[in-house]
C-alpha cells in the first residue's frame, strides 16, 4: 500500500475502514491496523474516528516540503557530529549507507526516527525507482565533500539545498511518468474495446 499511495495510485482523499482494507487484502484486522499506524506516521495516511483512513495529498509543494526538511534535520545533525563521526560519513559512497548511518548518529530518538522515514521511505522511493541516479549520484558526491568540513556552515547548507532540489524533482518526475504510463494503458484499453 505504500508504494501505490507513493506513486500516486490510490487518489489522496481516498478513505476506507480497516475492516474494509483487511478483508480486501484477505488478512486479519491486526496487521492492517499496525501497517496503517506506520503508514500515518510516514504521513502517507491519515486516521479519523471510526477506524476510517484518509489517503493524504502529496502535492509537489509537500514533497519539495519533506526534502527540504530532510537536509535541515540531516545538516543539523551533521554538524553536531565529532570529526571522526563526520569522516566515517564520508567515506560512504552508497546513499542509502551514508543515510542509514547518518540516523544511527542522530541525537535525539525522535530525529533519528524522523531521519529513518525519510530515508526509507521517502529517499528509497526516489532510489529505487529512478531510471537516470547519475545526476542524484553526483549531487550526493557534493555533501560527501561538504560532510568533510561540517564547519563550514555554507557548502554543506548549499550541498543539502540542491540534493533536496533535485531528489524532490526526481520524485515528483517518477509519478507523472507513472500517472502518464497509467493514461495510456487506460487509452490503449479503450482504443481495443
Amino acid at each position: 500500500m505504500q508504494e501505490a499511495i507513493l506513486f500516486g495510485d490510490i487518489p489522496a482523499g481516498i478513505r476506507i475502514t480497516q475492516t474494509e482494507l483487511a478483508a480486501s487484502l484477505d488478512v486479519s484486522r491486526m496487521p492492517v491496523r499496525e501497517a496503517l499506524i506506520a503508514l500515518e506516521y510516514q504521513g502517507l495516511v491519515r486516521r479519523h474516528t471510526n477506524q476510517h483512513v484518509e489517503i493524504t495529498a502529496l502535492t509537489n509543494d509537500g514533497i519539495h516540503e519533506i526534502f527540504s526538511d530532510m537536509a535541515s534535520l540531516e545538516t543539523e545533525t551533521i554538524r553536531g557530529l565529532a570529526d571522526k563521526d563526520s569522516a566515517l560519513l564520508s567515506s560512504f559512497k552508497d546513499q542509502r549507507e551514508f543515510h542509514r548511518e547518518l540516523c544511527g548518529m542522530a541525537g535525539s530518538a525522535f530525529r533519528r526516527k524522523t531521519l529513518e522515514t525519510f530515508a526509507g521511505v521517502y529517499l528509497a522511493f526516489v532510489l529505487n525507482n529512478s531510471e537516470d541516479t547519475g545526476r542524484i549520484d553526483a549531487v550526493f558526491g557534493n555533501i560527501l565533500e561538504a560532510v568533510k568540513n561540517p564547519d563550514d556552515k555554507e557548502i554543506l547548507r548549499a550541498g543539502y539545498a540542491v540534493y533536496s532540489e533535485v531528489l524532490a524533482n526526481e520524485f515528483i518526475r517518477i509519478r507523472r511518468k507513472r500517472e502518464k504510463d497509467a493514461e495510456r494503458q487506460a487509452g490503449k484499453a479503450a482504443a481495443s474495446a
